[in-house]
């Protein structure tokens, strides 16, 4: 068997050794040498024309030194700015923006080849997207419209009783009830209906009185018709009906117990007797309260409480009404507001025919005030909204959109007023303008990187040269 040779270890080379005498090269061809002299020539005027006497600070060559079109191109800006030879075009790196150069070439950072760009006719910020890529992303349009515009304000509120339909029933003299003819709360009663029979000793002797002056009047003369009507009168001030004092001259007989009548028509509440009980002067037995015609209490924030004001409309909509919509106004503006809200209160009066509304109830109400002036306004949705600033996006046709900021006004009916921005005459995008806004202010954004000189600043920073060559 034969056993391989190790190839014997080679020497150990010294650092200080001399080197191995190199290769034979090939020779270069006159192309490449060109391109390295045009290479090197073009770096070492670059380096000289942004070197300022070893300062670091980018050199300013006068307007004056330059040519015309040079001249041309240190008052332009943004893409535009790079456009010498005035073609239109320039060459932009899609991985790295800011690199644009006006003649075709590889980007100095990632190697990739430099794209076309369309730089003639476009305004600052302006950006163009071609028909497909509008439908893709789903751009809208309409036209702006001058209009009055109402303000309007979505809250809640609930439904109280008024309080001008409140009727107290209280007695002026004292007694005990005999019998109530409306005993429950939420009874329905008329106006003049009777309530309850009071017995009460003082009116009891109140009608004796009257009796007697009755009888005696013939034989007191002039004085008799004095004392019948003083004590007529005071049958009158303890609330006793006219009808009751009539009777009770037609009969000559005294009644034990008088009949207390509703001062008026509406539904019982609270309830504060039963029968057999004592009750004193001044003690209120029962309220009466007309439902009728109902307060809705809503709640306004405090930012609206300028525009709210008496006579404001309101359309008022309740959950067990679906479909259907009910109008009031407003009729007072409460001064007071609640600090832990931070909301006022405003009374709008609403009418309710067969009571179908109950107090307590809540409902939701849009207020409306008046109307402004005709002035140019858009849909809310085509507003974009960044901090204080808002911003629509114009349509100039060709596939060509552009950020326009303005100034808003009133908001209503989903509509929003434009104070200063729009003319009235233009189109606006109404869906997808976020995406095209965005590509604006990009575009706008790599236009500003340019200085007035066309120089480009390096996002990395200053750049150490000396290391350029490591």
């Amino acid at each position: 068997m034969t056993t391989p040779q190790t190839p014997a270890a080679l020497p150990e080379r010294s650092p200080y050794a001399e080197p191995a005498s190199p290769r034979p090269k090939r020779r270069k061809t006159p192309l490449v040498a060109g391109a390295l002299v045009v290479l090197l020539v073009t770096v070492g005027l670059t380096w000289t024309l942004s070197k300022d006497n070893g300062s670091g600070v980018l050199s300013e060559t006068p307007s004056a030194a330059l040519p015309a079109d040079a001249a041309g191109f240190a008052s332009a800006t943004g893409l535009a700015a790079k456009d010498l030879n005035g073609d239109g075009i320039v060459y932009q790196s899609g991985m790295h923006p800011h690199i644009v150069e006006d003649e075709p070439g590889q980007c100095p950072i990632c190697g990739m080849d430099l794209q076309p760009v369309s730089v003639s006719g476009v305004v600052e910020g302006t950006v163009e997207i071609d028909p497909v890529t509008m439908q893709n992303i789903g751009v809208r349009m309409t036209s702006v419209e001058v209009r009055a515009v109402s303000r309007g304000l979505r809250t809640t509120g609930v439904f109280e009783a008024s309080d001008r339909a409140r009727e107290a029933v209280s007695l002026k003299v004292g007694g005990w009830v005999e019998e109530l003819y409306v005993n429950a709360e939420g009874d329905r009663v008329r106006a003049g209906q009777p309530l309850l029979a009071l017995y009460s000793p003082q009116l009891v002797s109140t009608q004796e009185e009257y009796l007697l002056a009755l009888r005696s009047r013939t034989l007191m003369g002039d004085d008799g018709d004095r004392v019948v009507e003083a004590a007529r009168r005071r049958l009158a001030l303890f609330d006793i009906r006219a009808e009751q004092i009539q009777q009770l001259e037609a009969t000559g007989e005294v009644q034990r117990t008088l009949t207390i009548y509703a001062p008026a028509a509406g539904t019982v509440v609270e309830k504060r007797i039963i029968e057999g009980m004592q009750v004193q002067p001044g003690m209120t037995l029962m309220e009466i309260v007309n439902l009728g015609q109902l307060w809705l209490q809503v709640d306004v924030p405090e930012p609206d409480l300028g525009w709210i004001d008496v006579g404001t409309r309101a359309v008022v909509r309740l959950e067990s009404q679906p479909g259907q919509e009910l109008t009031g106004r407003v009729e007072y503006v409460y001064d007071i507001l609640d600090s832990g809200t931070r909301t006022g209160t405003a009374r709008v009066t609403i009418p309710n025919p067969g009571r179908r509304i109950k107090p307590g109830m809540f409902a939701t109400a849009t207020l409306f005030g008046t109307p402004s002036e005709a002035r140019p306004t858009v849909p809310t949705e085509a507003v974009i909204r960044t901090g204080d600033e808002a911003v629509v996006i114009l349509a100039l046709g060709e596939g060509r959109f552009r950020p326009q900021p303005v100034t808003l006004g009133l908001e209503g009916e989903g509509m929003l007023q434009v104070l200063d921005g729009l003319s009235g005459t233009e189109r606006i995008v109404t869906s997808a303008q976020f995406l095209i806004d965005s590509e604006a202010r990009l575009a706008a954004s790599i236009g500003a990187m340019a200085d007035g000189t066309g120089a480009v600043p390096d996002p990395m920073g200053e750049v150490d040269h000396s290391q350029m060559n490591h």
